[in-house]
């Protein structure tokens, strides 16, 4: 299961400052405290398309099932509370949702662990056209638009479809998937 976090610092803070207390504060906290998380990608936002919410970063995290994270995401009660006061000291907010992901495709070399990724990596956050169900969305989206996307970018060296499956947020924007695309 893969759930996908859009993050948004406080108001108090630059948009430099809470990267350099997210990855060098709390990504090591998160680590050491959510033992069940399988594999977690912090991606830093460098820009937001014009008139979309401003993000500041976009968390991914693995867990073996929902319930792992429901149930069993930190290692002790001592763990959350550090956890938790980590967060407010540099999160303004975050809108959550349990994703399905398809890679697509997927040539691109691994980066080393806690190191940048090479290349351009393209979020796009996906919402259905009216008239649409999210089922005829996601069979329209994986079918017919994934074979268009690499016919028209050659360059793109890792596509992944998530399909969202739960909006954890109850007032998050209603996504339908979430698009990666690594050039």
């Amino acid at each position: 299961m893969k759930l996908v976090f859009l993050c948004r610092r406080r108001s108090d803070l630059s948009h430099a400052r809470y990267a350099e207390l997210l990855l060098g504060g709390h990504v090591p906290i998160a680590l050491r405290h959510h033992p069940t998380m399988a594999q977690y990608v912090v991606n830093i936002v460098e820009r937001t398309p014009p008139g979309a919410e401003e993000l500041d970063s976009i968390g991914e995290l693995w867990f073996a099932s929902l319930a792992d994270y429901r149930e069993q995401l930190y290692d002790s009660a001592e763990g959350e509370r550090i956890v938790q006061r980590d967060v407010a000291g540099f999160m303004g907010g975050a809108h959550a949702y349990a994703t399905t992901e398809h890679v697509q495709k997927s040539t691109a070399p691994a980066a080393p662990l806690g190191t940048r990724s090479p290349g351009i990596k393209m979020i796009c956050p996906m919402v259905r056209a009216p008239g649409l169900t999210h089922e005829a969305f996601v069979d329209h989206w994986l079918h017919r638009h994934v074979p268009l996307a690499f016919r028209h970018h050659p360059g793109v060296v890792r596509y992944v479809t998530n399909v969202v499956d739960e909006r954890l947020s109850p007032d998050g924007p209603a996504l339908d998937g979430i698009a990666e695309l690594h050039f």
